[in-house]
């Protein structure tokens, strides 16, 4: 089975990006979007170019979930056939696979042929432990604990997710125009509505730095980022109701007030409802 890692990077962090594809392994292909702000006349970039196992794209602009999207199209280009099944790996340009990473996933894959997307575990590349609570075994993502939030690095899936029309919503995530984030939440949000199977696996798959966006609680963008995860998955009283805890919750902190974080939270949900 092949698998396709699909890195984003963007202007001079694609210098990053030779230190992941180090080693060349059998079946194992790199789609690499490097998104640019300006051009970068002093970029050399032969070292990835010359390899066969890797595929560079070149977009204009800013937008993680835009370059998500354009890597699973890339990928998709890729295969042999429409329908092959792949497995295709979601990737920032700063992490560093385990040796045995992709063997894991491609036994998984073969030995579990009714999962279609498998959210795995990655460490700290700063003290390798995990930077968050993982299931301690493997679960339903519908099952997941409560405490359990998935990022875009855990996520792995079949190509055939791609088929099912499903997408980062462009809407979300870094380099967008309002929301900062929540463009994991849609997707599997959307994967889920389509009847896809999501799984939780306790397969080790990386280091990377540790996410930052989910901790920055008060930021304007972050609040509407939650309020448009809240529309867009829940009905307007559901949204309501989850707005008005999330504020709560907020408030109790110090010098935080329970009025302005809902309105930036409800904002959030008009937002994306409208």
């Amino acid at each position: 089975m092949k698998i396709f890692v699909l890195i984003s990077t963007i202007d001079r962090r694609v210098l990053r990006v030779p230190e992941m594809v180090r080693v060349q392994e059998t079946d194992v292909h790199y789609v690499v979007v490097w998104q640019t702000t300006r051009e970068w006349d002093d970029i050399n970039l032969s070292d990835l170019t010359a390899r066969r196992d890797v595929t560079l794209v070149a977009q204009e602009g800013h937008g993680l979930s835009r370059s998500r999207n354009l890597a699973m199209e890339t990928a998709l280009g890729l295969l042999s056939e429409l329908t092959e099944d792949a497995v295709f790996v979601i990737a920032d340009d700063d992490e560093i696979f385990r040796s045995d990473a992709f063997g894991l996933l491609n036994s998984y894959y073969l030995q579990h042929p009714d999962v279609d997307i498998a959210l795995v575990r990655v460490r700290s590349n700063i003290d390798r432990h995990y930077f968050k609570k993982y299931p301690a075994k493997e679960c339903d993502y519908r099952k997941r604990p409560r405490s359990y939030y998935p990022i875009s690095v855990e996520m792995t899936f079949r190509s055939r997710v791609c088929h099912a029309d499903i997408r980062f919503d462009e809407r979300f995530g870094l380099g967008s125009y309002k929301l900062c984030a929540g463009e994991e939440d849609i997707f599997l949000a959307d994967a889920m509505d389509s009847g896809l199977r999501i799984v939780v696996t306790p397969i080790d798959l990386a280091y990377t730095r540790p996410q930052t966006t989910g901790d920055r609680h008060f930021d304007t963008k972050v609040l509407r980022s939650k309020g448009a995860v809240y529309g867009y998955t829940r009905s307007w009283t559901g949204a309501l109701l989850r707005s008005l805890r999330e504020a709560v919750s907020l408030s109790v902190r110090p010098r935080r007030r329970f009025i302005p974080a809902f309105r930036k939270i409800w904002y959030g949900v008009k937002y994306i409802r409208s």
